[in-house]
């Protein structure tokens, strides 16, 4: 007997809060190439309603708005099914790691420059090299703060800002990290694949990458020809991706971050990577 799986009987429970799925694209609008998050998930399939024969499985991206972005109250149901899932009990652990992680302890780099940034001051644009939960919100309310000012520098005395923080998971992976050679024969791509063969990393841009070895980190770039290849079982694989954009209508600052965490079983982060880059006009 065939199922008719129906998307519209989809649905996420928060507490007394009930979501059903929506056509909503939360990445056509910002179609941004450079922010990894956002274009993997361009790619991804999208389930919709279909007919499913006995044994037949599907994989895709499903959208729901919900209020928060995560919540440990979350609960999938099938109509008036729950459907449980440790793969997601997983994955809310492996966001919370994520969001809260100190790349300095790492890489020995602030966050983002000290001294006091004013968009109208004579001081440097402030970029972000990494960026975790506690920059985002820095970031998002002193942009809001400043949104806020009069600018002398802009025709209408206004000025603009805009933040895209997002988060991507995908628990329970068997993986391999790879050192691609690039044509240019002098550095080196990180290429991390899983056993089904879907790249979860494919780039140059590693400017900061470390893989724990022994209870320490040890650090590669992407001129390294060292790069390990390391087999890696049930892990989890966590991506980052950061837009800042604020200014005015004669002084732009954008700020972008991509980056990545692979977590064990015990959220120690094997791999860690992050490429960092900023833009000024005036």
């Amino acid at each position: 007997m065939n199922l008719d799986f129906k998307l519209n009987e989809l649905r996420v429970r928060e507490g007394d809060h009930i979501f059903n799925t929506t056509t909503l694209d939360p990445y056509g609008f910002y179609d941004r190439s450079h922010l990894e998050v956002l274009s993997n998930l361009k790619e991804e399939n999208k389930i919709e309603s279909m007919t499913l024969s006995p044994g037949q499985t599907i994989n895709g991206s499903v959208v729901f708005q919900v209020n928060s972005l995560y919540n440990e109250s979350f609960l999938l149901m099938y109509n008036k099914t729950p459907i449980s899932s440790a793969s997601f009990e997983k994955s809310i652990e492996a966001l919370r790691m994520a969001e809260h992680f100190n790349y300095s302890t790492v890489f020995g780099i602030p966050p983002y420059s000290e001294e006091t940034y004013d968009l109208n001051s004579e001081g440097a644009p402030l970029f972000c090299s990494w960026v975790n939960r506690s920059v985002f919100e820095f970031f998002n309310k002193a942009d809001s703060e400043d949104v806020m000012k009069p600018s002398p520098y802009s025709p209408d005395g206004i000025s603009w800002t805009k933040i895209i923080y997002a988060l991507e998971v995908k628990p329970e992976r068997n993986m391999t990290t790879l050192p691609v050679k690039n044509s240019d024969s002098y550095t080196y791509s990180l290429l991390v694949v899983d056993d089904t063969g879907e790249e979860l990393i494919n780039t140059p841009e590693i400017e900061k990458i470390a893989f724990l070895r022994n209870g320490t980190y040890k650090h590669y770039s992407r001129n390294y020809q060292d790069i390990p290849q390391l087999n890696l079982t049930n892990h989890t694989f966590v991506r980052t991706s950061f837009e800042r954009s604020y200014g005015t209508h004669m002084n732009v600052c954008v700020s972008i971050n991509n980056q990545n965490l692979i977590l064990d079983d015990d959220l120690n982060a094997i791999l860690v990577r992050y490429s960092d880059g900023g833009y000024h006009f005036v």
